[in-house]
């Protein structure tokens, strides 16, 4: 892999830059060659760098050509020009660098010029920082005919998958299996050791856990280790996955003996989670970039399928510059599971970009059934800066974007930025006329009659504006929608029809109730139904009102007309929606009702005894 300031790497996790490490230094990105490494650029306007690759059955030959250092300075962020190559001889494998020529002066800690063995604690080191080789100067390397150690070393290579970066799991969802990669990196042949999988809660309690003997391993030998035990999370929270090897005798290096990997456990019960490789705390301190023209992104890997996602969050640890960014999300559709299609782009104003947690609206909600997504927070300008976590373990699954070209953030192993997706289960609108309240199953009605319903939210999602409509025997339909408060996931609201049903001719037959919500995810729980009888002719077709004072009314309405007896008093919205209900007794054919908690409108109060109903409208101003 060929990194743009100077180097190669043949680890795909690799990403070196300022400060530049010293040769050796395990930890980070090891396994390297560094031919002129330090703080170089390739992009901008006008940028004459060029790179060339030669390969035959002799030699590899990388040439940086015409390279300039990376300057603060906009607008081209670039000054100077290197011109140097790095070549790798098949016949002899040594490793010649040579200088056509450089300019001082870089502005980070490089130079560096040397090789770092794939174990990260053996290494060359021909020069280290500020030392710029005369033109047409050459560094070579030879390898000996003879080893002059003898290396016993086994590392873990990565877990779950060759990236080994965090996952997202559901709480109580499928297993996540323990899977670990190792390789003989020494020069000698190694006697069978042990391997040993861990996960461990926050509180470093170990949830899940597993071992196995590995055979005897030849230089460079590689064993798949698929553990028979698996981890289901019972809680929500960070864990970590730690693989280590022991066992080993005379091992020559132990930095490269355990692996951890992070895990993430989510609620999938709930409707929302804001999914992210950060902790609750931060550094305090943050990241931004010189010149502004730069950002952030991290690979989300979601917690189950299909999964709603719905806006970007992001922690801003400080914005002197008061200045705003973008937000983007991008499908991992690219080569190798990269960054591909654009799915969103959302530029926040600097009003909206201050210190604190932020949850931006997506412009367009998606759906995801497979795969991850990639979230770029970009900045429109300098002084602004990005929170970072510090406390272990870390994704792995940051990256830095500076002029619009991604890389492994260079301090992905040590931290990861408060930038993430809010993301939940699949929202799932569903109505449906749960019961009929009034009339009854079997009631005989002579005269004008309410027709209430109990509307139930089938779903999980709160709903309002659901169309409801009532017939009778199949006849003419009433319908009336209900706008009133949205309705949690498994309530119901009691809902009464302005247009009451009325007794036109003798008859018996259905009363039919039934809710018509355009995302409805089933029609099978729509309707409710009850039968009735319906008689004409009668005297008591005539129900007399009730007769309310003052109208409009600010607190108290008084109410004449009412039956000596025990009256149940329902007070209901224009949507259908009751508002109030009040029971009392009347023995002096005046009842008051405070009405000062109903917000101003018009109301319908409706008055219920055992024997017979009256009805009456009011308003409230104020």
């Amino acid at each position: 892999f060929i990194g743009s300031n100077g180097y190669l790497t043949f680890t795909t996790s690799g990403n070196i830059a300022a400060a530049f490490p010293n040769i050796p230094l395990a930890g980070g990105t090891d396994n390297f060659v560094a031919g002129y490494m330090t703080d170089l650029n390739f992009a901008g306007a006008g940028n004459p760098a060029e790179l060339w690759a030669y390969d035959d059955l002799d030699r590899t030959i990388f040439s940086y050509i015409n390279v300039p250092y990376w300057d603060a300075v906009a607008p081209e962020l670039w000054s100077g020009s290197n011109t140097f190559q790095i070549i790798l001889d098949k016949t002899d494998s040594t490793i010649t660098i040579n200088y056509a020529n450089t300019l001082c002066c870089s502005g980070s800690n490089g130079p560096m010029c040397g090789i770092e063995a794939l174990n990260g604690d053996i290494g060359l080191q021909q020069n280290f920082g500020f030392v710029y080789p005369p033109a047409n100067f050459s560094v070579r390397f030879y390898a000996p005919v003879t080893p002059l150690l003898d290396i016993y070393d086994a590392s873990v290579e990565w877990v779950t998958d060759a990236t080994n970066g965090a996952r997202s799991v559901a709480v109580d969802g499928t297993p996540f299996p323990l899977h670990a990669f190792i390789r003989n990196t020494g020069n000698q042949t190694l006697e069978p050791f042990n391997v040993t999988s861990t996960i461990l809660n926050e509180a470093n309690q170990t949830v899940a856990v597993d071992a196995t003997s590995v055979g005897s391993m030849v230089p460079n030998q590689t064993e798949d280790i698929f553990f028979a035990n698996s981890f289901v999370p019972d809680a929500p929270g960070t864990y970590r996955s730690v693989t280590a090897i022991s066992g080993i005798t005379n091992e020559s290096v132990t930095s490269n003996n355990t692996l951890t990997q992070e895990v993430v456990a989510y609620d999938s019960t709930l409707l929302n989670n804001d999914v992210d490789w950060a902790g609750q705390f931060d550094d305090g301190i943050g990241i931004g970039w010189t010149g502004g023209q730069a950002g952030c992104g991290v690979h989300i890997l979601p917690p189950f399928y299909p999964i709603y996602v719905s806006h970007t969050t992001c922690r801003i640890s400080n914005n002197f510059g008061n200045v705003g960014y973008t937000m983007r999300v991008y499908a991992d559709d690219g080569p190798d599971g990269f960054v591909g299609t654009l799915l969103d782009s959302v530029n926040v104003d600097f009003a909206d970009a201050q210190i604190g947690d932020h949850a931006y609206a997506l412009a367009q909600p998606f759906t995801l059934d497979s795969g991850g997504l990639y979230v770029l927070w970009y900045m429109n300008g300098q002084n602004v800066n990005l929170a970072q976590d510090i406390t272990p373990p870390f994704s792995l699954r940051s990256y830095e974007v500076i002029q619009g070209a991604w890389a492994n953030y260079r301090d992905r192993e040590i931290a990861d930025f408060h930038l993430g997706l809010r993301m939940g289960y699949v929202p799932t609108p569903d109505a449906g006329a749960g019961s009929i309240d009034q009339p009854d199953d079997g009631q005989t009605l002579s005269g004008s009659t309410a027709v209430r319903i109990y509307i139930r939210n089938f779903g999980n999602v709160p709903i309002t504006g659901i169309p409801c409509n009532y017939n009778f025997n199949g006849g003419s339909v009433v319908s009336q929608t209900y706008n009133g408060p949205a309705i949690p996931p498994g309530d119901s609201v009691l809902f009464m029809f302005a247009q009451p049903l009325v007794p036109l001719q003798q008859a018996s037959g259905p009363l039919c109730a039934w809710t018509s919500y355009v995302d409805d995810l089933s029609t099978g729980n729509d309707t409710s139904c009850v039968n009735i009888n319906m008689v004409v002719g009668l005297a008591e077709n005539e129900i007399p009102r009730i007769r309310v004072s003052p109208v409009p009314t600010s607190t108290v309405l008084a109410i004449e007309g009412l039956p000596l007896a025990a009256v149940r008093l329902e007070v209901f919205d224009m949507t259908g929606a009751l508002r109030l209900v009040r029971s009392v007794r009347n023995s002096a054919g005046l009842v008051t009702l405070n009405v000062a908690a109903l917000a101003e409108g018009a109301y319908v109060l409706r008055a219920v005894t055992d024997r017979t109903q009256v009805t009456g409208r009011f308003v409230v101003q104020r």
